[in-house]
């Protein structure tokens, strides 16, 4: 092993051209030593600028003292909506409310041939306590009873949502279709 080693020093003195391949070799390795932890300088460099541009912004938004102030109104529009949904222990009582609130109103209405069907029930997504009742009410179409009707939904305290509003003329006489959702919030008051 040792004459191994004394033959290459003795090749590496005695060879010019070992030596000046060697020096390349060593001064590449170097430069790319070199330019690799530029790039690391510098990325670094970019990150720390990121992250301090980042904490401005967070200390900006720290500063705004309307934060409560937001969180309080938005407490009471919650709360305010809150207070418009039906209120129901079951989806089976929350289709028997929103069915006879309905069948009041058509009877207020005097409306002729009223089919009155309540089509589902069904949760609410991303909302566990809510539930959309959905009735499909069939008539015949006379302008002043399905104003007041339409008027009833719109002054309802509670959330009624009429989806759909067709109009349409079977054998001369003209009839209506009203697709309408209420929502219903599901309490456990039993």
């Amino acid at each position: 092993m040792q004459t191994e080693i004394a033959a290459a020093i003795k090749e590496f003195k005695n060879n010019e051209r070992l030596r000046f391949g060697i020096w390349i070799i060593i001064a590449l390795l170097l430069s790319y030593f070199l330019f690799t932890l530029n790039d690391y300088k510098t990325q670094l460099y970019q990150n720390h600028q990121n992250e301090l541009e980042r904490l401005a912004q967070l200390q900006d938004i720290a500063k705004q003292d309307e934060w409560v102030e937001r969180a309080t109104k938005a407490k009471i529009l919650r709360d305010t909506l809150e207070t418009k949904f039906w209120q129901a222990s079951t989806q089976g009582l929350a289709q028997a409310t929103f069915q006879k609130w309905l069948d009041m109103e058509i009877a207020k209405t005097k409306m002729e041939k009223a089919y009155l069907r309540i089509e589902s029930s069904s949760a609410v997504p991303n909302e566990p306590d809510l539930t959309k009742v959905t009735a499909r009410l069939d008539a015949n179409f006379i302008i002043k009873q399905l104003s007041s009707l339409l008027l009833a939904t719109a002054k309802s305290p509670f959330f009624v949502i009429i989806e759909r509003l067709e109009i349409r003329n079977e054998n001369r006489a003209p009839r209506f279709t009203l697709i309408i959702s209420g929502y219903f919030e599901l309490t456990n008051d039993i």
